[in-house]
């Protein structure tokens, strides 16, 4: 603010280029440096609060950009996932074939009444309180799978007697157990199917599951 000086005089000679002030008129110029100095620091305070609102935007926008952050990063979680578990869906559809291809070659290099023999074990073990077994095979297997037979049933005190009849419905490797209280179809294309469903079930309950 310009200071002023008081005159209580009436005799004054002023130096050039200086005016006197009347009372009213520096009434007025008080008035007006005051409007002055509040809109000044109305000013600043706007300002102050302009500031404050902007960076407190700035935070805000900056947590919302965090947890915007998040949900995208969490959305290409899931869909990484899904991607991946349709990936191995896909995969475990396609070795399922595979592992059964390859059983099946593993499997063709072995002695038909190797196979037999052991898919006789196997049944017998799911039958040994039967006392008497008819088993079915192939016409050309008859003879030897009766001898298989003799040393199967030291194993099984249980089974009375195996009565092993030609059947030309079965392949070389085929069995059928007839027992009292059932069938049961030991042939390895038959337990190869059955392994074959049962993982075809297992792979569709994993699919629903995903959907």
């Amino acid at each position: 603010m310009v200071s002023f000086v008081e005159i209580k005089t009436d005799n004054l000679q002023l130096a050039p280029g200086l005016k006197v002030l009347k009372a009213k008129d520096y009434v007025s110029y008080l008035d007006s440096q005051y409007l002055v100095d509040a809109a000044q620091s109305k000013a600043e305070s706007i300002i102050a609060e302009a500031r404050d609102a902007f960076e407190l935007e700035k935070q805000r926008g900056y947590q919302d950009g965090l947890e915007k952050a998040k949900v995208e990063h969490a959305e290409t979680m899931l869909a990484t996932l899904s991607r991946c578990n349709e990936y191995y869906l896909q995969v475990e559809e396609k070795m399922t074939g595979v592992v059964l291809d390859a059983v099946r070659k593993i499997i063709s290099s072995f002695d038909d009444v190797d196979i037999t023999a052991s898919a006789v074990r196997e049944a017998l073990q799911l039958v040994s309180n039967q006392k008497q077994v008819i088993l079915h095979v192939h016409p050309d297997q008859v003879t030897e799978v009766r001898e298989r037979v003799s040393s199967i049933l030291s194993d099984f005190p249980e089974v009375g007697y195996v009565e092993v009849i030609s059947d030309a419905r079965l392949k070389h490797g085929g069995c059928i157990l007839e027992t009292e209280v059932g069938i049961i179809d030991a042939s390895i294309d038959g337990q190869l199917q059955a392994l074959k469903q049962a993982m075809a079930k297992q792979l569709s309950e994993r699919q629903q599951i995903q959907s």
